[in-house]
């Protein structure tokens, strides 16, 4: 045996070890997308906006349309457009709006609004909101659940027209494997259960070996 081969594998075995020790604890979320602290950009317009009843989208439960408020008065939004939500179905997205002048929505595939009543167009494609903007001081946010890889959309407009302009704001997208915010899916946390088994096992044979 090698005078260094017991250091070469130390290293896989921590991380593995390390995968063992952590699996049964909460770790961060999958993060599908995080736009940092940005400044309100128009990127379209929409008439009027949805309705804040106070009522955020859960798992689980599917939100109706809340209806739409202030139309025709033209407001501007800035679209996010998340091409793939990768393989977790479970969604949870949240706005920073420390001055509450924005109010944002979940679609998938597509928004469009157009100068129709008595949706204008706000209702096509609605998967969720969270009811409020900014409640109390906390950032917003709604959950819903989606077919892996879906094609989310999310327009974040404007309260009142002109409101957005020079706001600035943070949107948080994550995913989770189920509604116990699980950040892998079971068979992965298993394989990592065994892992961490495997290489304790390892250094226990390791350390009965006698130093040359």
């Amino acid at each position: 045996m090698l005078p260094g081969s017991v250091k070469l594998h130390l290293p896989i075995m921590r991380i593995a070890l390390s995968a063992a020790l952590l699996g049964g604890t909460t770790a961060s979320a999958n993060i599908i997308y995080d736009s940092g602290s940005v400044t309100f950009s128009s990127t379209g317009t929409q008439f009027g906006r949805i309705s804040r009843d106070g009522i955020s989208s859960v798992w689980g439960v599917v939100k109706a349309f809340p209806g739409v408020t202030g139309a025709p008065t033209a407001r501007a939004f800035e679209l996010f457009d998340i091409l793939d939500t990768g393989d977790t179905p479970y969604i949870q997205i949240g706005l920073d709006d420390p001055t509450a002048s924005l109010f944002m929505a979940g679609y998938l595939n597509s928004f469009n609004p157009v100068n129709v009543s008595p949706s204008f167009g706000l209702s096509t494609n609605y998967l969720g909101d969270p009811g409020d903007s900014q409640p109390f001081g906390s950032p917003s946010f709604f959950q819903i659940i989606v077919t892996p890889h879906s094609h989310l959309v999310i327009p974040i407009n404007e309260l009142n027209p002109g409101g957005g302009a020079g706001q600035s704001f943070e949107l948080l997208v994550e995913g989770f494997y189920d509604s116990s915010y699980s950040e892998t899916p079971e068979p992965a946390s298993l394989l990592l259960c065994g892992a961490g088994i495997l290489a304790l096992g390892l250094f226990r044979a390791f350390a009965r070996v006698p130093k040359p």
